[in-house]
């Protein structure tokens, strides 16, 4: 008796892979798939092109990519070592696949799979950047069809799906099945501030009717910060968004380590400076956001969320009670108390809530019936009683058919 092909084809182990390109930090949700607990991996935004034979220089824990005759050294190594940045300038297209390459294998070492993997990948991107995806997405496939070079020898998937979201997307779904049919009733704005830019979505009675981005995340206020002090402060040095936060909460000494004064009178009379000029530059920024927001859209209620709204807590707060237009912080959104293993917080909220919207997709497509929750002891949002829930955005735009490569 002849034996089909279907039979006899090689078994993968499938994945599900979200990943955010964050300008902090690039922080990825991948899980076996279809009953694999979600676990979040980070990286450094840094990244440095570099010759072949620098990598053969390289030894111990990194990360670094070949692609064709291409090779990039990731995270930390790259800026320790290469002068390597998280290139905010940039499109986040135009790193995005080395960089999803470099995360793709860590998650592959960290899952402990080696060849024989069928990928459904799903990446963040800003609203203007979505148009780059398709092609990115074909480029992703070749790269993993051939073989990119690793520390660990070729790594090779298959990519049956690549899926290009919104970022803030996941959040807004989420809001969606919180509220229930009140979804479709409401105006729904979602503010997300990032540390390369500032998003702004508007859900007018259940669909989208605008998209914005703009270049107000925390590296702008981290350049106007370098450049009004200059006393040689590097615009790259990630402590400086830290310093920030802190010192805006009320931790006055918290911008003291980053005098690079040799002495206690210099060190102080930088502290000065610091507390002086950050005042002005919050102001700045703060004013710059609210006219940016002001005029968007009139809305009933706001979701606020990003690591850089810590920053502007209090003004945002101030300006939306003003306008009489409730604040959501977070979508509410409640994070399993075993996903957030790196104590990231806020910051993978946006991935996460996207990566339960496509592992829906996921489920819908291979017919999945899920029956117990991503993660142990996840918190669902109560139930909406005597209404119908709204459809998924996927659901209402139709569900994006899945082929190898694309």
């Amino acid at each position: 008796m002849n034996t089909s092909k279907r039979e006899i084809a090689p078994v993968y182990t499938r994945v599900a892979v979200s990943i955010d390109l964050g300008g902090s930090q690039s922080k990825v949700i991948v899980q076996i798939y279809p009953s694999g607990v979600p676990i979040v991996i980070a990286m450094e935004p840094e990244i440095a092109d570099v010759g072949k034979n620098s990598i053969t220089q390289l030894s111990g824990d990194c990360t670094w990519v070949g692609i064709d005759d291409e090779y990039y050294v990731l995270g930390t190594l790259a800026k320790n070592t290469f002068a390597g940045t998280p290139a905010l300038r940039d499109l986040k297209y135009h790193y995005a696949l080395p960089k999803i390459a470099g995360l793709l294998w860590k998650a592959s070492l960290q899952l402990g799979l080696s060849n024989g993997v069928d990928a459904s990948v799903q990446l963040l991107l800003p609203p203007g950047e979505m148009s780059d995806g398709k092609d990115l997405g074909k480029k992703l496939s070749a790269a993993l069809r051939k073989g990119i070079a690793t520390p660990t020898g070729k790594l090779k998937l298959k990519l049956h799906n690549f899926y290009v979201a919104s970022e803030g997307s996941g959040i807004m779904a989420y809001r969606s099945r919180t509220l229930g049919a009140l979804f479709g009733q409401k105006s729904i704005g979602l503010l997300m501030l990032g540390y390369r830019n500032a998003s702004f979505f508007v859900s007018a009675k259940g669909n989208q009717a605008k998209a914005e981005s703009t270049e107000l995340g925390m590296n702008w206020l981290v350049q106007q910060f370098v450049e009004r002090t200059a006393v040689g402060l590097a615009k790259d040095d990630l402590r400086i968004p830290k310093a920030l936060v802190s010192a805006s909460l009320g931790n006055v000494n918290a911008l003291q380590s980053l005098s690079r004064k040799a002495t206690s009178a210099g060190v102080e009379s930088d502290l000065k400076l610091f507390n002086s000029v950050l005042l002005d530059v919050r102001g700045d920024y703060c004013r710059a956001l609210i006219r940016w927001i002001r005029n968007i859209a009139v809305l009933d209620e706001v979701i606020i969320c990003g690591g850089t709204a810590e920053f502007v807590h209090k003004e945002l707060t101030q300006h939306f009670e003003k306008e009489g237009i409730p604040i959501v912080w977070n979508g509410n959104v409640e994070m399993p108390k075993y996903l957030d293993t790196l104590s990231l917080g806020s910051r993978v909220t946006d991935v996460w809530t996207a990566h339960i919207t496509y592992i829906k997709m996921l489920d819908y497509n291979f017919g999945y019936q899920r029956k117990t929750d991503l993660v142990p002891d996840y918190h669902q949002s109560p139930a909406v009683k005597n209404s119908t829930p709204p459809k998924e955005v996927w659901e209402k735009n139709g569900f994006l058919t899945m082929h190898p490569g694309v």
